[in-house]
C-alpha cells in the first residue's frame, strides 16, 4: 500500500494537482489498491475524527480575528506606530516592516495573514522609497514567516492536537525563537541598508511616537490579553481565539468605528473560506498520514534512525533535513499533520521534551513558507510587489541564514526556549 501511496501522489503533483487534493486521492487510491480490503468508506470517517477536535477550534477563531483587525483599522495603526519606532534607523521602513509584522503576528498565528497585512502597505511603501520590489517581496515573506512561531500560532494548535502536547506551552516557547527571528531581520537591514545607501526617515518626536502608541493602544494591548490570559490560566488557547475575535470586533466597531456590519460579514466570509481551506487541507493530510500508520511508516522511522545513531544531537539534525526536504515540496499545514505521527515517537525515543521538540518541528517547517517550489509566502509577495518569484529568490539568501541560525539555537539551547513555558 506504501508504493501506490508514494508513486500516485508524486504523478499528481507532476499533473500540478494541488497538494491538499493530491494527498487525498493518492491516500484514497492506496486504500483502494490494498489487499486489507478496507471500505472506502473509511475516509469520511476518519476525516471526520481528524477535525473533531477542540484545540482545532482555535483555528477558525484565530483566522477571523486576523481579518476583523485587517479590515477594522487596528493593522495599520501598529504600521503607523511601528514607523514612529523604527523608521528614523538606517533602513528605516524595511526595519518597520520586520517590527509591523512581528506584532500583527503576535494577534493572528496565520503567516499569510501578516503577509496580506503589512505587506499590502509595506511593499508599495518600499518600493516608492526606492527599495527593489524583490527586496521587498522577501524580507515581507521573511518577516510574515514568523506568523507561526510567536504565539498564537496555527500550525503549533495543529502539532498540539496531534502529539498531545500542551498547546498553552508551544505558544510561550515560541516566543523566544520569534523575537530571535525578529533581530536576524533588523540586523540583515542594517548590513543592507548601510550596503545600498539606503536611510532613514526623520525621527518622530516624543510627541509624535505619544500619539501614535495612543491610536495603536487598544491593538497593542490584544497580544497581552491574548498571552496574559494563556499564562495566567483564565483562559485556554482554544478560548484565547474566541476572546480575539470578540476583542478585535469591539475594538473595530465602536472604538475604531472603521468597520461596519458589511465590512464584518466580509471579515467573516473570508475567515471561513481561509478555514474551509486548511480544513481541506487537514482532512486530506489526515488521510494520507493514516496510510503512512497503517503501513507502520513511524516505527520504521524510529528503527531506522535508531539503527543509524544513539546520539540525540544526530538524530535531531536527520530529522531537521527530513522536515526541511518535505517542507520544500508540502504545504505546512499539511506538513504538520504528515510529520507529527512520524517524528513525536522519534522525540521522545531520545529523550526530548515535547514541547522543545514541537518547537523545533514547528520551526523547521516555517522554510515551507518561503522555500520554493511551494513557498505561500514567496507567492503572495511577489504577487504584491508585482515581481517574479524568481526576482524575490536574489535576496532571500540572508534571511534564509536568519532562520538558520535561529533553528541552530533553538536546537542547542532547549532551556532559552522554554524559559517562559516554565517560568
Amino acid at each position: 500500500m506504501l508504493a501506490p501511496l508514494l508513486v500516485s501522489f508524486a504523478v499528481l503533483l507532476v499533473l500540478r494537482i494541488p497538494v491538499a487534493a493530491a494527498m487525498g486521492l493518492s491516500g484514497a487510491f492506496a486504500l483502494f489498491t490494498s489487499d486489507m480490503q478496507i471500505p472506502l468508506a473509511v475516509v469520511p470517517q476518519r476525516i471526520f475524527v481528524l477535525l473533531d477536535s477542540t484545540s482545532l477550534l482555535a483555528i477558525p477563531f484565530f483566522i477571523l480575528a486576523g481579518a476583523i483587525m485587517e479590515q477594522g483599522g487596528m493593522a495599520r495603526r501598529m504600521i503607523g506606530f511601528a514607523q514612529t519606532m523604527v523608521g528614523h534607523w538606517r533602513g528605516g521602513l524595511a526595519q518597520v516592516d520586520v517590527l509591523a509584522s512581528t506584532i500583527f503576528s503576535s494577534l493572528t498565528g496565520s503567516s499569510a495573514a501578516s503577509a496580506s497585512a503589512t505587506g499590502s502597505v509595506m511593499i508599495p511603501a518600499m518600493k516608492r522609497a526606492g527599495y527593489p520590489a524583490g527586496y521587498a517581496a522577501a524580507l515581507e515573506a521573511s518577516s510574515a514567516a514568523i506568523g507561526p512561531i510567536i504565539p498564537p500560532s496555527i500550525i503549533m494548535v495543529i502539532y498540539g492536537s496531534l502529539a498531545g502536547v500542551s498547546v498553552g506551552a508551544l505558544f510561550l516557547s515560541g516566543i523566544v525563537p520569534g523575537l530571535m527571528i525578529t533581530l536576524g531581520l533588523f540586523a540583515v537591514n542594517a548590513v543592507q541598508a548601510r550596503r545600498k545607501g539606503w536611510g532613514g526617515e526623520a525621527r518622530a518626536s516624543f510627541r509624535e511616537r505619544a500619539r501614535a502608541a495612543r491610536l495603536a493602544s487598544a491593538a497593542l494591548v490584544a497580544p497581552l490579553i491574548i498571552i496574559g490570559g494563556i499564562l495566567g490560566g483564565v483562559f485556554t488557547p482554544t478560548e484565547a481565539g474566541a476572546v480575539a475575535v470578540v476583542y478585535a470586533a469591539v475594538i473595530s466597531l465602536f472604538v475604531y468605528r472603521e468597520m461596519g456590519f458589511r465590512r464584518l460579514m466580509g471579515s467573516v466570509f473570508d475567515a471561513a473560506l481561509t478555514t474551509g481551506i486548511i480544513g481541506l487541507i487537514i482532512a486530506s493530510a489526515g488521510i494520507f498520514g493514516w496510510v503512512l500508520a497503517l503501513e507502520q511508516v513511524p516505527q520504521m522511522v524510529v528503527a531506522w534512525v535508531q539503527s543509524v545513531t544513539a546520539s540525540p544531537s544526530v538524530a535531531i539534525i536527520l530529522v531537521v533535513g527530513v522536515v526541511l526536504v518535505i517542507g520544500c515540496v508540502v504545504d505546512v499545514t499539511a506538513a504538520v499533520i504528515i510529520l507529527v505521527p512520524v517524528f513525536a515517537p522519534l522525540g521522545a525515543s531520545y529523550g526530548f521534551d515535547p514541547v522543545h521538540f514541537g518547537i523545533i518541528m514547528c520551526l523547521a517547517l516555517v522554510y515551507g513558507n518561503v522555500t520554493p517550489p511551494v513557498g505561500l509566502l514567496l507567492f503572495l509577495t511577489a504577487g504584491i510587489a508585482k515581481c517574479s518569484v524568481g526576482e524575490v529568490m536574489r535576496y532571500q539568501i540572508p534571511f534564509y541564514i536568519v532562520l538558520t541560525l535561529v533553528l541552530a539555537a533553538t536546537v542547542a539551547l532547549p532551556g532559552l526556549v522554554l524559559f517562559i513555558a516554565r517560568f
